[in-house]
């Protein structure tokens, strides 16, 4: 997950970081006898959130993971939310010492988790914290307190006073939790107040976990959990957790972890990156849901099957099993963002992922790509082949390629705007006639393949340093789907198809928008009168006119009705007959964006993930 995140730097070697102190280097490369390869790119730089105006509320009313169940079929406590909360504390008291200013700390308020008695009879959930000092013992009351138990006392910056990006406050008119110490422990008072810092809080989290028998794998996705915070914060979505339950573990099955400890501890200023890395997390989690050989017409219907788990029986029947399932699909396709994409599920983020998804354009981060592996958008993957093929004596290029092209630096100055890349994943259908793209596509018709690699990123501090990391935590190994949509008509049984092409319609539109909005005009081919198309206005295609790249709907749906699957499979056929017989008597047909692959096939990938 952390692949070539950079770590946050500390300040006691570097300084204090300035405003906006994160940039990338990113060049282009391919052909060496290309003018534009070894050229800077430059990329909008990360925008880093390392504080927050108010405390995200969270409540303990989460349905997905309840229970947690581990692979070998242990059934263990469920702590995600305890351990959601103690990360939240730990990733804050480690950004205070990295890269506090000056008289900032972390300090624990006058609200607590109550202590109990062994034989006290409880409503709340009662937490076995053992035979811990009076020091730790507090840390458990203020991370589980009703409110907030803790917070990072800042000095004011522009009249203002600022929170840790994890800071969090607990909804409840009570404690939902009361403090079981060991029998050592026979005072119902706390009087020390020194807060742990961020080691000894990490140690204590990982002390817990073993004495409960809980495993790294819950460990690791209540961290995820917490990493999501700062983006719950960022959409205003209030994190909803599951109630912590008793399990019965086995004491064979659940393997102690302590060795990792310190190594999660030195992963922090990684972690504390890519948090508060903008929209990075959001990025990664919405592009689990693309897929590269799905083009921007056919959006509806592979996600339509996803829209469809959810109104079956045996998710309808089981509060939070469609996110659950869904955490699982997402963490097979991209397993190295597994753990986010169960922290999502687990936190209440994947409905909102699902309508960021279904408007077409989710949020795009080029960085997310170049840090975690996962690829965001079809603008991340260089492709492959050559650039055109020669269809009737004519040089056709791909839509996707023509946009790659457009991105790269001009060798020949166009006065045409493509500092920034489509704001849609999904790849633009069909072909088009090379002779209709603009000079500076044109003159990579026989170049290698070009792609944006990043190299580096580049920390800046407030007393004119810099700090240039290229490495990162781990070596990344690029995970690219593989899902090509089966062939078989058997997998469309059972599956319903929608007239619903909402999405379709809006990513089209946008990966459009973004040739007619740049100043290029409106080429001639016959895709750009097509009528998903009409909802561009002519006006909006004069100049940079970027700042108008917004939703479009269109008026109207689908060319192919749908109502069956059958009817689906007998069109994609009559259209696949009808393409060969205008391909042998020469007329230009590639241009149009609906061909024969607007048939619903891609919607079965999903199916198959599923059910492995």
């Amino acid at each position: 997950m952390l692949g070539r995140v950079p770590p946050i730097p500390d300040r006691a070697r570097y300084g204090l970081l300035k405003p906006s102190p994160l940039a990338s280097t990113w060049r282009v490369t391919g052909s060496e006898d290309c003018e534009v390869n070894g050229k800077p790119v430059q990329i909008p730089p990360v925008q880093l959130r390392l504080s927050i105006s108010t405390p995200t509320k969270v409540t303990l009313d989460g349905n997905s993971f309840r229970k947690w169940m581990e692979f070998d079929g242990d059934d263990q406590p469920n702590l995600l939310a305890i351990i959601a909360l103690a990360w939240s504390y730990i990733l804050s008291a480690r950004l205070v010492e990295l890269q506090g200013r000056d008289g900032s700390m972390i300090i624990y308020t006058e609200t607590t988790a109550p202590l109990c008695r062994g034989d006290e009879r409880l409503s709340s959930f009662s937490v076995d914290v053992g035979n811990v000092d009076s020091r730790k013992l507090r840390w458990f009351a203020a991370i589980l307190a009703p409110g907030s138990g803790f917070q990072v006392i800042s000095p004011q910056q522009d009249g203002h006073s600022y929170q840790s990006p994890w800071a969090l406050s607990l909804a409840t008119q009570k404690s939902h939790f009361h403090i079981r110490p060991g029998k050592d422990y026979q005072d119902l008072e706390i009087s020390d107040r020194t807060p742990l810092n961020s080691y000894e809080a990490l140690h204590s989290l990982v002390n817990f976990c073993n004495r409960e028998g809980v495993s790294n794998h819950q460990l690791h996705a209540g961290l995820a959990t917490a990493l999501l915070f700062p983006t719950h914060n960022y959409l205003n979505v209030e994190p909803a957790l599951p109630h912590p339950t008793a399990g019965n573990p086995s004491s064979s099955s659940t393997k102690p972890f302590y060795e990792d400890a310190d190594q999660l501890f030195n992963d922090l200023p990684y972690y504390i990156t890519l948090s508060c890395g903008g929209d990075i997390i959001n990025s990664t989690l919405c592009g689990v849901f693309w897929n590269p050989q799905v083009p921007s017409n056919l959006a509806s219907p592979w996600l339509q099957p996803l829209m469809d788990l959810k109104g079956m029986k045996s998710t309808q029947g089981a509060p939070g099993c469609y996110t659950e399932v869904l955490a699982m699909i997402c963490a097979r396709r991209a397993p190295n963002v597994a753990f986010l994409s169960i922290g999502a599920a687990t936190s209440g983020l994947t409905s909102t992922i699902l309508e960021q998804i279904k408007t077409g354009q989710p949020p795009l981060e080029r960085h997310a790509y170049a840090w975690t592996g996962v690829p965001q958008s079809f603008m991340d993957i260089a492709g492959e082949g050559k650039y055109y093929e020669t269809h009737c004596s004519k040089p056709y290029i791909r839509r996707s390629d023509c946009w790659r092209l457009r991105r790269l630096p001009p060798i020949v100055d166009d006065d045409l705007h493509y500092r920034i890349g489509p704001f849609t994943p999904w790849e633009p259908p069909g072909h088009g006639l090379l002779k209709n793209c603009p000079l500076r596509v044109q003159l990579h018709k026989d170049c290698n393949r070009h792609a944006l690699v990043y190299e580096c990123s580049t920390w800046y501090f407030s007393n004119g340093c810099t700090l240039e990391d290229n490495l990162g935590r781990d070596i990344l190994v690029p995970h690219i789907f593989n899902d090509l949509p089966p062939q078989e008509a058997d997998f469309f049984r059972d599956l319903r198809f929608s007239d619903n092409e909402d999405t379709s319609v809006d990513a089209t539109v946008a990966s459009f928008r973004w040739v007619l909005d740049n100043g290029e005009g409106r080429p001639p081919e016959d895709a750009y009168k097509d009528q998903w198309l009409q909802s561009i206005d002519d006006a909006d295609s004069d100049g940079d006119m970027m700042s108008l790249y917004v939703d479009s709907s269109g008026s109207e749906g689908s060319q192919e009705s749908g109502n069956s699957i059958e009817k689906s499979i007998e069109c994609k056929a009559w259209v696949d007959r009808a393409s060969s017989a205008i391909r042998e008597k020469g007329v230009d047909n590639s241009s149009g964006i609906y061909d024969s692959q607007r048939s619903g096939r891609s919607s079965a990938a999903w199916e198959r993930v599923s059910r492995e």
